[in-house]
């Protein structure tokens, strides 16, 4: 009973932050996107500024403004992955898990472009999100977002999540920036076959 009022909950929650509303099409922002090899690809509307893309795939680098402090960064998901396996020396035992619980491990690379340092953990949070899945990590993972991270420096570790309600979603989402309208980053995580 307690997992299908989440499932609810989170379903509400989906559906009210869902924006199928077309009259924002002049929205701009100064970002673009790289492929992984370096290759910007930009797109452009009327005023021929620079656009955000809608979802971002594994392998593409996001660049957004933390929509709280305001200062510039870069999110590369470099890897995807569904496991009931030992990640980073945690096994499933080591938490409250059920027995339909998996890990989704999200390896994912966030660089610092502005001027001032700033602690990720601190400042932003990445989140699981799809039509019957909300989850945030766990901070045992990926522990160097807890540390300084300078101007121009870069981190890459393991954004790690347990859910069991994974597979009731066709595809999942990786969020920085969650809910801010102009600001929010999203790549597309395909749910691979249970």
């Amino acid at each position: 009973m307690k997992k299908l009022l989440i499932i609810l909950l989170a379903g509400v929650f989906i559906a009210g932050c869902s924006n199928d509303d077309t009259s924002n099409e002049s929205d701009t922002d100064n970002d673009q996107v790289t492929d992984g090899n370096g290759t910007e690809d930009e797109s452009t509307d009327n005023d021929d500024s620079e656009r955000r893309k809608d979802v971002y795939q594994i392998g593409e680098t996001a660049k957004t403004t933390s929509s709280s402090y305001g200062f510039p960064y870069e999110i590369t998901v470099n890897d995807f992955e569904v496991t009931t396996d030992e990640v980073d020396g945690y096994s499933m035992d080591d938490f409250d898990s059920f027995d339909d619980d998996v890990f989704v491990v999200v390896n994912v690379t966030l660089k610092n472009t502005g001027d001032k340092p700033f602690i990720p953990n601190d400042k932003i949070s990445a989140q699981l999100i799809g039509e019957l899945i909300s989850e945030t990590s766990y901070d045992e993972f990926f522990t160097e977002r807890e540390e300084e991270l300078e101007p121009g420096e870069e981190i890459t570790g393991n954004v790690v999540y347990l859910t069991d309600s994974l597979y009731e979603n066709d595809v999942v989402y990786f969020t920085y920036e969650a809910e801010a309208t102009k600001e929010e980053v999203k790549f597309e995580l395909p749910v691979p076959e249970k």
